[in-house]
This record gives C-alpha cells, structure tokens and sequence, in this order.
C-alpha cells in the first residue's frame, strides 16, 4: 500500500497535470470515510475536489458511459468514470484497478493502472519518473 500511496500522491503533486473529477467520484470516494469519521481522509480528498474541476453532464456521461459498460463488461460506476474522463477530455485515466479489470478494455480514454508495474511502466512515457 505504501507503494501506491507514493505514487498517487506523485501523480497528484505533479504541477502541470490538470485534474477533473465527476460528481459520482465525489460521492464515491467520501461515502466511507465520512460514515466511518476518518477526518483526515476526508481533509485530502476536499483538498483536492477544491484544486480540480467538476465535469458534472451527467446525463452524457450516463448516455457514454452505459454504452462502454455494455460494450466492454465494464462495472457501471467505472465506466460512468471512464465516460466521464472522456468527456472532459483527459488524456489519462489513473486508477488503482489491475490491469486485468474490465475498465481497461475501453478505447475512450486510455486507463492507466498505478498499481500494476508493467501499466505504470507503460505510462511512463507519458508521466515521467511519476509512476516508476
């Protein structure tokens, strides 16, 4: 864990990346640590919902999304990210899934693993020194 940790905060504290989330990440992501009282979690994660910009169509990104779900076998909440990653035009879609997932089959917006070696060497190119 320690090791993904590094990572993500690397990608996060990288100067020239901008960062987009949808309104379901934010839901998803502050669901259990706001029930489960974890103040400090929940401190990072506004601390970066207050740095990044809200792509908030959702009924584009139900619309992009419920198609690569069906496409692909994509869970529905990620592929509502990946469509939502699309639709704001992200270049990469940072995730903690393994490269095995069904999220990495989409060709929408390309889904870059930070806990997968071989994915995060692969993305390199792109991230420098961010992911090794």
């Amino acid at each position: 864990m320690p090791q993904i940790r590094e990572r993500a905060l690397r990608v996060l504290s990288e100067p020239s990346f901008e960062f987009w989330y949808s309104p379901l990440l934010k839901l998803e992501v502050i669901l259990h640590p706001t029930h489960q009282r974890r103040k400090l979690e929940l401190a990072f994660y506004e601390e970066y919902f207050t740095h990044a910009s809200c792509y908030g169509d959702l009924n584009r990104t139900y619309e992009i999304g419920g198609r690569e779900a069906m496409k692909h076998g994509i869970p529905v909440v990620d592929a509502l990210h990946v469509a939502a990653a699309n639709l704001a035009k992200c270049k990469v879609l940072p995730t903690a899934e393994g490269i095995t997932k069904p999220i990495f089959r989409t060709r929408i917006v390309e889904v870059v693993s930070i806990t997968d070696y071989r994915s995060a060497s692969s993305v390199s190119r792109q991230l420098p020194g961010l992911l090794e």
